[in-house]
């Protein structure tokens, strides 16, 4: 199968007109909240293309506009952004994705997307629970979003649905929901980002005062892993978990901070998936378990924790050994 990659351009919180309580897009990314000049920012463009070019390696490419509200920076500068994406379209390059908020998705943006190569769009939903979303200060509704992913699978572009978990007010529960409606609206691709608390945000201030409390990072974790099955049972592709390590992510003094927060997740499914193939089997001794190649660590856990916890709740001796026949996040218990 042909490997995918996205040339990533970062447009950190442009268009966005919103004040969401967690919102720090200058510590999650390093770069201020400005809006450049125009013909600096066209040159940086083109800088981080050319320059990712070369280390494609015969993959096909989408050039991504990340980081900010894509649909919501004004649409002159919108225009000039996608007509220079554009240039660099055909060969390996086969489109351009951008990811946006579902208040800044009309009939009229998604004609302009899609006669200017766009290929699939990220919709910042968050949440399905609007009792969420207004604690958040998100300034969309639940009903918006369904009608944003309505609009852009008629309009083929391939949908992805971002959510947050450890939002004010939700819950597991609002959570499942969440992750079952994006699935429900149509989409192929999704990312899960557990709540990190940054300082100098309302949220900070919240938790600061009682009236936030933070996931640790093992809450987190669970949570994330519960969402993240309901995704792979619905055969939605999980692009992220977590947001990317940085200096910043490390400061960040409460939530999902943790370095590896992706991996921590992908541990606790893993660890799911095999205590439901365990279940109600009589073991002893040895068990051995197949699982895909490559992804051994996941099952160990970190400092050996997800083997520790089976073996605790078996009283078995847990081995994994791995093969090429398994698909990700598929096991097979063979004694």
């Amino acid at each position: 199968m042909k490997t995918h990659k996205n040339i990533a351009v970062f447009i950190p919180h442009l268009g966005c007109r919103k004040a969401c309580v967690f919102c720090s897009q200058s510590a999650i990314t390093g770069v201020a909240r400005t809006e450049p000049d125009l013909q600096s920012e066209l040159v940086r463009i083109r800088t981080a293309i050319e320059q990712a070019v070369p280390t494609l390696g015969g993959a096909d490419a989408e050039i991504a506009f990340f980081g900010g509200s894509f649909t919501g920076i004004g649409e002159e500068r919108m225009l000039a952004f996608l007509r220079c994406a554009g240039e660099y379209l055909g060969g390996n390059i086969k489109g351009i994705r951008c990811s946006t908020r579902p208040d800044y998705i009309n009939e009229h943006i998604c004609e302009l997307l899609a006669a200017h190569g766009v290929t699939a769009v990220e919709l910042g939903i968050q949440s399905t629970d609007d009792k969420v979303l207004a604690a958040s200060g998100r300034g969309h509704t639940a009903e918006q979003s369904r009608l944003a992913c309505e609009l852009l699978v008629r309009y083929g572009f391939e949908l992805g649905g971002q959510m947050m978990v450890g939002m004010p007010c939700a819950d597991l529960q609002s959570e499942l929901r969440t992750a079952s409606d994006i699935v429900g609206f149509g989409a192929s691709t999704c990312r899960i980002y557990p709540m990190v608390v940054f300082r100098e945000t309302p949220l900070y201030r919240m938790a600061v005062s009682g009236e936030y409390s933070p996931l640790t990072n093992e809450e987190a974790a669970r949570r994330a892993a519960a969402c993240a099955r309901v995704f792979i049972d619905a055969g939605v592709e999980i692009l992220r978990i977590g947001l990317h390590a940085s200096r910043n992510l490390a400061d960040a003094p409460f939530g999902a901070n943790h370095p590896a927060m992706g991996e921590l997740v992908e541990s606790e499914i893993y660890y799911g998936v095999i205590k439901e193939k365990l279940a109600g089997q009589k073991v002893s001794g040895t068990v051995t378990i197949q699982i895909p190649r490559g992804e051994l660590s996941k099952c160990v856990g970190q400092k050996g924790a997800c083997r520790a916890r089976l073996a605790a709740e078996t009283g078995a001796e847990i081995r994994f050994v791995q093969t090429d026949a398994l698909q990700k996040y598929d096991v097979r218990i063979i004694s």
